[in-house]
């Protein structure tokens, strides 16, 4: 048992003994509290989380080549990981607010879903060479970092964002990746076409003289 003494202020006080009005005993009150809490982090703007990624640019490309590195050996990683740890993973991305349950469904809380989709949008707007699934998995683990408040370790992130991406948020890379290839398609069709008019062009002049 792990027992914490602290100085607080007469509003903080306040606040500890609102706890009497939550249900369950000491450790689930303390637990609805912190839940609370993870609801409720302010979400950053865009320009915010830019600035963010640039200063933790190099932990991040560390934890992106571990990522690389397991996906060499192996090309469904989460397949040769024992329930145990896929277990731990989860309750702990539970914890963290980055995964609910709903309706007995394991699922990515609409908050992290949300801000990761905003951020996966700025990473392939702010490169458009980089690859739609490394993007997801920067996305991925820089909100981990924000969501577990940095009590998550390397490994931690990186086996958290592989089997984030694999098991739930492989579709929004996938849909950009379908989109991206759309548009690079309605533009080489638009240069053709234009190509094509102005071959017409110079056809119908040559004719002429």
């Amino acid at each position: 048992m792990v027992k914490v003494c602290a100085d607080l202020s007469n509003k903080e006080y306040e606040i500890l003994l609102s706890l009497k009005m939550i249900e369950g005993n000491e450790g689930e009150k303390l637990r609805s509290l912190f839940r609370y809490y993870l609801s409720n982090i302010p979400e950053l703007k865009s320009a915010d989380y830019a600035l963010k990624r640039y200063e933790d640019k190099e932990e991040i490309d560390e934890i992106i080549k571990e990522v690389e590195e397991v996906y060499k050996r192996t090309e469904y990683p989460v397949d040769g990981w024992d329930n145990d740890k896929i277990d731990k993973l989860i309750d702990e991305l539970i914890e963290i607010n980055v995964l609910t349950i709903m309706d007995g469904v394991r699922t990515v809380s609409s908050k992290f879903r949300d801000l990761f989709k905003m951020l996966l949008h700025n990473i392939v707007t702010e490169n458009q060479d980089l690859d739609e699934h490394r993007g997801a998995m920067i996305a991925v683990i820089q909100l981990l970092k924000e969501f577990g408040a940095g009590t998550l370790g390397k490994d931690t992130r990186r086996d958290d964002a592989i089997l984030l991406n694999e098991g739930w948020l492989y579709v929004y890379a996938k849909e950009i990746r379908k989109a991206r290839d759309f548009i690079r398609t309605k533009k080489l069709s638009f240069l053709e076409e234009e190509s094509d008019k102005e071959i017409i062009k110079v056809g119908m002049v040559e004719v002429q003289e």
